[in-house]
């Protein structure tokens, strides 16, 4: 099979597992959000990528021993920001549901991590065949952006959740508003990924740690993933002692299942994605182009998961006709670019 091919089916499927990761959360009915996210952090972000790293490379203190620090630092605050963006996102969940959540996520964050690497450091491609279906692929997943916030505000107007409130605006607004920022700060992982400090990193792990040239991005991102844990996990033990809801954990065993598989869920995804997104399988632009077809995967997956759980039960045709809309576009935009970077290859 075209290795081409593989990385393509790679990060589409890895979006797929993505969408879905959030899913488990409506299970736990008596922990709070932030019971949910601080393991939840701590296991998808520091102990899974730790274990899939030690599996990438044998000798994963060689390969960092052997790396700048300064490229190490660089990762770890990239995934500070980056991770920020998912902390965001993470509250737009408890307003404004899954499949739009998302969907206004993968808008924004397509923007920046598909868009921004190509102006950066490959800007010559732009004006090639291919980089011109690529250019089209962003344009589209922006308007898809306009059509799924119009369906947002069509669900709010049908649930009769978004009235104005004296100071706090419409709850649908404000989770919008997360969600879109949460995206736009998501971005940079691709964008990192683009950068010197992450080859620097990479070819070290190849040359002093016993990686192949796929499995030496889990080694590169196990920083940036450290440095996201920070912000998600800060947040949300504030959050136990603010709301004094460390007590829900009593009698709620079972429920730690839930977190391993939403654990389980977003490290596998991240790591289809990570390997995706190596040259050796999509060429010189695999962080952007990767990251496009990982959008796809996770826009159609989240909806599926959003219709299925009854989060647009009530929200009207119109809504869902936008919806549905916007999911179309962003499918075809992220088609766009996957043929573009074909075409470069």
């Amino acid at each position: 099979m075209n290795v081409i091919l593989i990385g393509a089916l790679l990060a589409v499927f890895g979006g797929a597992v993505n969408g879905m990761f959030a899913l488990p959360m409506k299970l736990a009915k008596k922990w709070s959000w932030e019971n949910v996210w601080l393991p939840f952090s701590a296991l998808a972000l520091v102990i899974f990528p730790y274990l899939v790293a030690v599996v990438g490379a044998p000798q994963l203190a060689a390969a960092y021993g052997n790396s700048e620090p300064s490229s190490i630092l660089t990762g770890f605050i990239m995934g500070i920001c980056a991770y920020f963006g998912s902390l965001l996102f993470g509250i737009s969940l408890g307003l404004i549901g899954n499949s739009l959540a998302f969907s206004l996520l993968v808008g924004s964050m397509s923007a920046v991590g598909v868009l921004g690497p190509m102006l950066l450091f490959h800007p010559e491609k732009l004006v090639t065949l291919g980089g011109r279906w690529i250019d089209l692929g962003i344009l589209l997943m922006f308007v898809a952006l306009v059509v799924c916030a119009r369906a947002g505000n069509l669900m709010g107007k049908a649930k009769g959740v978004d009235l104005p409130q004296k100071r706090s605006g419409s709850v649908v607004l404000k989770g919008m508003l997360l969600a879109i920022a949460g995206g736009v700060l998501s971005g940079f992982l691709p964008m990192g990924l683009s950068m010197p400090w992450a080859s620097n990193i990479a070819s070290s792990a190849i040359q002093f740690g016993g990686a192949g040239a796929t499995t030496a991005q889990f080694v590169v991102l196990l920083p940036v993933l450290i440095g996201g844990a920070l912000p998600n996990c800060l947040y949300a033990a504030w959050l136990l002692f603010k709301n004094k809801t460390w007590s829900s954990y009593k009698g709620t065993s079972s429920y730690w299942l839930i977190i391993l598989l939403m654990g389980v869920m977003y490290t596998g995804s991240t790591v289809m994605w990570g390997a995706s997104s190596s040259s050796a399988l999509l060429g010189t632009l695999g962080p952007s182009v990767g990251w496009a077809l990982f959008i796809c995967g996770i826009v159609v997956s989240s909806n599926i998961g959003g219709f299925a759980t009854g989060e647009w039960k009530g929200a009207g045709s119109r809504a869902l006709t936008w919806m549905v809309a916007g999911v179309f576009i962003m499918v075809f935009a992220a088609t766009c670019i996957g043929y573009g970077n074909y075409r470069l290859n």
